[in-house]
């Protein structure tokens, strides 16, 4: 115990009721090896309105995400001098929580910190909260950067050739400048020679939305064509185009004679949005789902559940003893250790199967369409799987590693994904607290 801990607060000195009840051990021991900083916090109002607050316990976490020292019994305005100034925004929601209020949410830059953070914040008692967070800033500068790349890409983009093309509706003929035969690989003069259609060169997929685009112009439904499209390259590649065109010309009865418009080339933004979408959906360690797009993807699965009746498990996995990796090796080590994990996950599920890192050195995989007795085989033979497997190290023996593995079934329509991953978790717990390396399983109805 270093000398930033303290004492629980007598509110925080267990959590839930009767059997099911953590005593204050529990309660410290679930609290001091959290990942995520937690601060349970006395508000302070002056006219109706929040203008400190004193810290009442603070976890280990909390002082190594934030640089503070013992902050037990001081106010923040000691702390953090000028906060009020700086940052009135996190007191205003603080204080809103704290007079029982609705729990937040929230993504903010503390100045008084300089560090972003991911903050949710509930009320357990009147007067009082307990924030839990994270420190986001180096995702947040990840982001930052992004965008300013994404919006240098659209400048460039933007100012870059177009291509040209001039389409003479009632001779069927098309004109198009030297830009528009590159962006797909030909030179303008095998593009003048080519017996093909523009049609010929738009991805098959794509053929009909981009055909139906143009109509509507011609045909007057619509005063543009602006449309997003694949085009198929001269070395078998795909592009991305940017299509836009509009009718210059209609005769005198208003049918369209002559329709001109520019192709830009958005392939690189393309692959960047794709890029985005990705970073957003999956941990930057492992390559698999993130936490946030697990839940999104297992909600998918637990909607075609209801609808279709089909079978749904679920397990939790842990690496045993992964802080002693992580102490005894280093950080480095650790994360090959994740990293090794992942692999042997993708290797031995199916590709139906969901696989997510939930935090730290704990996974979920969500396995559609599979009962629990096959459910708990394919845990045991990843079990297996993880236990063969070796984490090769420059000048030393390679280091190996087993998990401990919960199993849980959806047992009715009424469950839900909270719930599955409850009885996992528990089963996982059993499975630690009975020698870990093993898989145990929730007590699925028959």
């Amino acid at each position: 115990m270093d000398d930033t801990t303290n004492p629980l607060p007598d509110r925080l000195h267990s959590i839930g009721t009767g059997s099911n009840a953590l005593d204050e051990v529990e309660l410290r021991g679930l609290l001091e090896h959290m990942l995520n900083g937690v601060a349970y916090c006395r508000m302070l109002y002056r006219d109706g309105r929040a203008y400190d607050f004193q810290y009442l316990y603070t976890n280990p976490a909390f002082h190594s995400l934030t640089g503070q020292g013992v902050v037990q019994g001081k106010l923040v305005s000691e702390v953090i001098p000028g906060l009020q100034e700086s940052d009135p925004a996190l007191l205003e929601i603080y204080g809103r929580v704290a007079q029982g209020g609705a729990p937040e949410s929230f993504e903010m830059f503390v100045q008084g910190l300089q560090q972003w953070f991911s903050v949710s914040v509930y009320c357990p008692q009147a007067g009082h909260f307990v924030a839990m967070f994270d420190v986001v800033t180096a995702r947040k500068n990840t982001e930052r950067a992004l965008e300013e790349r994404a919006t240098q890409l659209r400048f460039v983009l933007e100012g870059s050739d177009l291509g040209f093309w001039d389409w003479n509706i009632p001779a069927s003929t098309v004109e198009r400048n030297p830009r528009w035969a590159t962006m797909l690989g030909y030179t303008h003069e095998e593009m003048q020679r080519t017996t093909q259609q523009w049609s010929d060169f738009v991805h098959p997929e794509d053929r009909d939305r981009a055909w139906n685009s143009i109509f509507d112009v011609v045909e007057g439904r619509a005063l543009a064509h602006k449309l997003e499209y694949r085009m198929l390259h001269k070395d078998g590649s795909t592009r991305w185009i940017l299509d836009q065109a509009s009718v210059m010309q209609r005769d005198a009865n208003g049918k369209a004679v002559r329709m001109c418009g520019t192709h830009t080339d958005i392939t690189e933004r393309k692959l960047l949005e794709e890029e985005l979408t990705r970073q957003a959906h999956v941990d930057y360690l492992t390559g698999v789902f993130n936490r946030r797009h697990f839940m999104e993807r297992a909600e998918q699965e637990l909607h075609r559940f209801q609808r279709y009746g089909k079978r749904l498990s679920l397990f939790m996995l842990d690496i045993d003893h992964f802080k002693q990796v992580n102490d005894h090796y280093g950080h480095k080590v650790g994360d090959m250790v994740l990293t090794a994990l992942a692999q042997v996950c993708r290797a031995t599920l199916r590709e139906v199967d969901i696989l997510g890192r939930m935090g730290g050195e704990e996974f979920a995989v969500l396995l559609p369409e599979t009962d629990h007795q096959t459910a708990i085989e394919v845990a045991e033979r990843l079990r297996e799987k993880v236990a063969q497997t070796k984490v090769p190290l420059e000048g030393g023996l390679p280091v190996q590693f087993h998990v401990s593995i919960g199993v849980s079934s959806m047992a009715s329509s009424e469950d839900n994904i909270d719930m599955l991953l409850n009885r996992a978790d528990t089963a996982l717990y059993e499975a630690k607290n009975t020698g870990r390396n093993r898989v145990c399983a929730d007590r699925h109805p028959d």
